[in-house]
């Protein structure tokens, strides 16, 4: 077969370059490069998926790290087929050079990561974002956090513990345990007592949160957990800022917000069963404020 009987297409580079971008390798098909287009693919697959189960989200540095070699790899495999389709002065057409084709590959490379997107979030850490300053001055709205929902696989929960319960309306909230089953306890004025334990809480400042007046404590839990929470410092939710006792049953927790004013917590939505709590607040992951990024709770 001569020439003029060939397919002869020479390639374009730009095509390769935004194949590559949607999908890895894609360019390098476009190009003839099956071995590549298959390598470049699957390595990237294999490399995303690896970041999630090896649980390098725990090491926030190494995390972002490793983001920045697959934003690298990434980049460099659209490169590779950019330089590539810019050399192909005269290209034969091969059988899998069909528009078809491309947009198959699309549609299995996309599946492909749901379902990787699917595993990875069934890994024992995840993370989310703060919607509301109920734990405030600890966390605030739009901090990212990550949970480590495998922690209480092999221990319970505890006091100090910031713990991820599940509501009955699939809502997913953060407080801090301050009840432990079959502890009896009260609320005066915002501060808690125990019957049989002892607990210390100190006022270390004042500080305005919103228009709020508020006072800043540190308290000492019975396990020697150290925390800091808010009240405010003129009371306006009378009915909760004291209760005279409360009895926690077995296998049930009380749970408080570290603003206490403005925390829909166990004073409102009663104790918190064992079976609700799927996991522990490890780390502020990142925030606005960069001097609490990484910052273990």
């Amino acid at each position: 077969m001569d020439n003029s009987e060939k397919k002869i297409n020479p390639r374009k580079a730009i095509f390769a370059f935004l194949l590559s971008a949607i999908v890895p390798g894609l360019g390098q098909l476009y190009n003839g490069q099956l071995k590549k287009a298959l390598i470049f693919s699957l390595g990237t697959l294999t490399y995303s998926l690896g970041i999630n189960i090896l649980g390098l989200k725990i090491h926030f540095w190494i995390y972002v790290i490793a983001l920045a070699v697959l934003v690298i790899l990434r980049l460099f495999i659209a490169i590779e087929a950019t330089v590539t389709a810019n050399k192909s002065k005269e290209y034969e057409l091969k059988s899998y050079n069909k528009w078809y084709v491309y947009l198959l590959s699309i549609v299995i490379w996309y599946f492909t990561v749901s379902m990787f997107e699917r595993i990875a979030s069934e890994t024992q850490y995840i993370i989310s974002i703060v919607r509301s300053n109920s734990g405030f001055p600890t966390v605030v709205a739009g901090d990212y956090i990550l949970g480590d929902y495998g922690f209480y696989n092999s221990q319970e929960p505890t006091y100090g513990d910031l713990v991820i319960l599940s509501m009955p309306n699939g809502e997913r909230y953060i407080y801090r345990i301050i009840g432990m089953p079959n502890d009896t306890l009260s609320i005066e004025n915002q501060l808690v007592k125990y019957n049989d334990k002892e607990l210390s809480s100190k006022l270390i400042s004042t500080l305005f949160y919103e228009k709020y007046e508020m006072e800043e404590f540190v308290e000492i839990l019975p396990n020697g957990v150290e925390y800091k929470f808010v009240r405010s410092k003129t009371p306006f939710f009378q009915e909760n800022d004291t209760i005279e006792e409360i009895i926690v049953p077995n296998n049930s927790y009380f749970l408080l917000g570290d603003n206490r004013n403005f925390s829909f917590d166990s004073r409102f939505i009663g104790f918190v069963q064992r079976e609700q709590i799927q996991g522990k607040l490890v780390s502020i992951y990142f925030s606005k404020d960069l001097k609490r990024i990484n910052e273990s709770l």
